[in-house]
């Protein structure tokens, strides 16, 4: 079951997610990877700002882990929020990257 740590949102439902501290430098990293990833697939040219909530769910041992991140970026000189979810593959793993982002869109306030 997923838990949540005071004053952060929900998780995500239907998912084994559990809640990740920002603080973490891993977790900074990984916010900016995803914005570095999109950039490189659409021209939007963000700049990485921070991760404000962060939520882990592993997928085994042989597989890794997926990251759903909070972040905000600038575009155009705005602040705008957003939601990465990034799969970091477990050490081994036969895939072609050690780390995926797998899904990135605007949050909508």
């Amino acid at each position: 079951m997923a838990t949540a740590a005071a004053g952060v949102k929900s998780p995500p439902p239907d998912a084994l997610w559990v809640y990740v501290p920002i603080n973490l430098l891993e977790i900074q990293e990984l916010g900016k990877f995803a914005v570095t990833e999109q950039n490189k697939k659409h021209p939007w040219k963000l700049t990485f700002n921070e991760v404000y909530e962060a939520w882990k769910m592993t997928l085994g041992a042989d597989f890794g882990d997926l990251y759903l991140l909070l972040l905000k970026a600038l575009k155009d000189g705005m602040v705008v929020s957003y939601q990465a979810i990034v799969w970091v593959q477990a050490e081994g793993y036969c895939g072609p990257e050690p780390k995926t982002l797998v899904s990135f869109k605007e949050l909508v306030p």
